[in-house]
């Protein structure tokens, strides 16, 4: 009996979602951010998600040349839409910066309202130094997105030229 209610609730369940809702394709939410970071730009639920590979950096560790993805040199962001309108919302970042790019890049995330949390390095024996840098703030997502923005553009990196 337990299993035709079940049965018939799953039924009735089907009959009742509106035409093509299993097949609906979740809000772009992301907006802002591809119009900022292009190609740059992953969306899952209500986060959007920045990563620009620092490939304009060439770094050695221990005297041996490696890769970026290896030595963790990116942009990173996230942005998390936190109302319906996607109005408003939570940033969370890290940036790998050499030691000249820190300061520029502390005062843009600064003037943004963004709080800087962590300066620090991953590895020792790194040349260049790489320094990693975490920010966080919550408020208006344009004017955060366009903080981050701008403090890449601190750091020399050339997200406003191409994308990358």
């Amino acid at each position: 009996m337990r299993i035709v209610l079940m049965i018939w609730m799953m039924v009735l369940a089907a009959a009742a979602a509106p035409a093509g809702a299993a097949s609906a394709k979740p809000a772009d939410v992301c907006k802002i951010e591809k119009s900022l970071f292009k190609s740059n730009v992953q969306q899952e639920g209500n986060v959007c998600d920045v990563h620009i590979k620092r490939s304009d950096l060439n770094v050695s560790l221990m005297g041996r040349p490696l890769s970026a993805e290896l030595m963790d040199l990116a942009l990173g962001a996230t942005f998390e839409h936190t109302d319906p309108q996607g109005a408003k919302g939570v940033v969370t970042g890290e940036f790998a910066l050499l030691e000249d790019e820190v300061n520029p890049v502390i005062d843009a995330l600064r003037k943004g309202n963004i709080n800087i949390s962590a300066v620090h390095n991953h590895w020792m024996q790194q040349k260049p130094q790489v320094l990693y840098l975490h920010f966080q703030a919550e408020g208006d997502l344009a004017s955060l997105s366009h903080t981050v923005y701008h403090a890449m553009e601190a750091a020399k990196h050339p997200v406003a030229n191409n994308g990358r």
